[in-house]
């Protein structure tokens, strides 16, 4: 190692500082505060502005390089493009309903967005505060989707169309900013040219490969490499972010943008409800690179030069308030759809900014578009609505009632929903039976109408003998939040066109007949469990902290309650001893009526 600078003790206290961030920072019961928030703030006190004791290196410098690298690459894997489809069970009548279908309202959020922050970063330009507009408008245009998809998940809110809405806009802002970032930073360095349009060149590369290896995927052998040793497929996501790597700089396009173009083709090409792809690159990143990367922001924050730059330190509540307008204001189209409550909330959460931001800003400092004390401002900018924006969506978003004081809703006159009430009754299950479909579903609020409130509701069962107005009932119903919904349809052509949708579930009553005499043929054992008067089959959520991150082998489950399946983030896992759960866990149990109640109580933390 002779003739590079390299401090192993550096090295040690980054690491171990990665290590001790997340155990400090789950213990903090009163507020949320993002672990990459936590890594900056320690990153500060070790740092240039607190005790000083990190010695530069070129080890922990490419380190620092490679993280930022493998943190848009991870931003670009985040993106799921399919967050920005219509869905068009969930268009609403009416011009107006057109600006909160997720295409459009992501679209127009991000564009509005980004024309008022144009304009003030033009009227900061022009009395000297910064010197690049259009690179600190695209700052102020970030999300930050590495934030708001945990925030959505814990609420349990990534299934529905509120969640959609929200993170087709945070998409929609990271993508959009990302592929403009390069093009200002280009315009910065050289002015407008040729060159600036190599961009379009990553693009058509990137749009290559993907057929390339939609005409290839399906070789045997290939997924044969997928697992043990071989390992073929994070094999060939890091080879792929190099590749982009060195694209971008023989283009002469900036890095970033390459690593997440990267991620987005790795996202493309992997079933993300069933690839453990996901998993094993966030761990690689998470548990090694990034860190390093936001712990290094924090140890370069430079509180001096911000204290010392008078137009930096007026500019830090400027950002801060511009931040907070522009986002919010284009998102209160939200209410064109949801109460004032929600409609505040989305739009606090779309505030949030943190790993794109802090990416920009690193890269307007290196190639100097950004002064030191301006890059601190935005840094300190991205830290506080990282922290602030989650706890004020905790706190507008309106209260979901107790999953076990919730009530089942059936609606319709066929007979099918008669029988269905019959039974329920035997099993004293609390519910509701609305024996109607006189309501006009054109009124302002055609729930109110039928008396069924979407925060008691525990599931809904539409089934009338007018199959298009069990569909437009049950599209209602899954835009004002009710999660589960499932929807008769007997017109064999309408359930096969609504049979895939997002909002509900369709059922045939042929098909289901069917599909339960199958089950009685292949599993008759399984399909008696489900029968048994003794034994309960339940979908419990955990809403608790106190059974965050706890394995199931330290947990003292009721009486002889058994957890056998987890889902999580769209995929079902298989749990043993050794799982951990996590909050925004759906757990699948089985067990007597008095041990899964008394679970269920565990799971939303209100035991005594």
């Amino acid at each position: 190692m002779e003739g590079n600078t390299f401090s192993l003790y550096s090295l040690l206290i980054v690491t171990s500082l990665a290590l001790i961030v997340p155990l400090v920072v789950s213990r903090i019961r009163s507020f949320r505060i993002p672990i990459v928030v936590g890594e900056i703030l320690v990153g500060v006190i070790v740092g240039k502005s607190g005790f000083n004791i990190i010695v530069s290196s070129d080890w922990l410098k490419f380190l620092e390089f490679f993280g930022l690298a493998y943190l848009m690459f991870i931003s670009g894997l985040e993106i799921d493009l399919r967050a920005l489809l219509p869905n068009r069970e969930l268009e609403s009548k009416g011009f107006s309903r057109l600006f909160v279908s997720t295409p459009v309202f992501s679209l127009v959020t991000t564009a509005l967005t980004f024309v008022m922050a144009t304009g003030l970063s033009w009227w900061l330009f022009l009395h000297h505060f910064i010197k690049s507009p259009l690179l600190v408008a695209l700052i102020i245009t970030t999300t930050s989707l590495t934030v708001v998809v945990p925030v959505l998940k814990e609420y349990d809110l990534l299934g529905n169309p509120y969640g959609q809405l929200l993170l087709g806009a945070a998409v929609m802002a990271d993508f959009a900013t990302m592929l403009l970032i390069s093009v200002a930073a280009s315009l910065y360095q050289g002015g407008f040219s040729p060159s600036v349009l190599l961009v379009l060149v990553l693009i058509f590369i990137l749009v290559l490969l993907y057929f390339v290896f939609r005409r290839f995927s399906g070789i045997v052998r290939l997924r044969s490499l997928a697992h043990g040793t071989a390992q073929l497929g994070i094999r060939a996501s890091l080879a792929l972010m190099i590749v982009f790597i060195v694209l971008s700089q023989t283009l002469g396009v900036q890095v970033i943008l390459g690593t997440f173009l990267a991620g987005v083709f790795v996202g493309l090409v992997n079933d993300r409800e069933r690839s453990d792809v996901y998993h094993k690159l966030d761990a690689i990143g998470f548990g090694f690179l990034i860190p390093i990367f936001f712990i290094m922001i924090g140890v370069n924050f430079d509180i001096h030069s911000l204290l010392a730059d008078p137009k930096a330190l007026l500019l830090l509540p400027v950002l801060w308030v511009a931040t907070y307008l522009f986002k919010a204001i284009p998102a209160l189209l939200l209410r064109l759809a949801y109460p004032w409550r929600q409609t505040l909330a989305g739009a606090a959460l779309l505030t949030t900014q943190m790993s794109v931001t802090v990416a920009a800003a690193a890269v307007g400092r290196n190639i100097g578009a950004i002064s030191p004390g301006v890059d601190t401002a935005i840094v300190l900018v991205a830290m506080l609505t990282s922290v602030v924006s989650p706890v004020l969506f905790g706190k507008l978003l309106p209260r979901r009632t107790d999953q076990a004081k919730r009530q089942f809703v059936l609606v319709g006159n066929a007979p099918e929903v008669k029988l269905l009430s019959d039974q329920m009754q035997r099993q004293r299950e609390e519910f509701q039976w609305i024996n109607t479909k006189t309501v006009d579903l054109h009124h302002p609020q055609p729930l109110k109408q039928l008396g069924i409130n979407p925060e008691e509701t525990k599931a809904l069962v539409v089934y009338s003998t007018d199959d298009m107005w069990n569909v437009e009932l049950s599209t209602i119903a899954s835009r004002c939040g009710i999660g589960t919904i499932i929807c008769g349809i007997r017109d064999l052509y309408l359930f096969n066109r609504y049979n895939d949708s997002n909002a509900f579930v369709a059922v045939h009553p042929t098909l289901s007949e069917v599909t339960l005499i199958d089950q009685l043929m292949h599993v008759p054992m399984a399909s008696r469990l489900l029968q048994s008067p003794d034994l309960k089959i339940q979908e419990i959520h955990v809403d608790s902290r106190l059974l965050n991150q706890r394995r199931i082998m330290d947990l003292k489950l009721p009486g002889t309650l058994l957890i056998f399946s987890i889902v999580r983030d769209g995929t079902q896992l298989v749990p043993h001893g050794q799982t951990t759960l996590h909050a925004g866990d759906t757990l699948v149990v089985v067990g007597t009526n008095e041990d899964v109640d008394e679970f269920r109580r565990m799971a939303s933390g209100s035991m005594g």
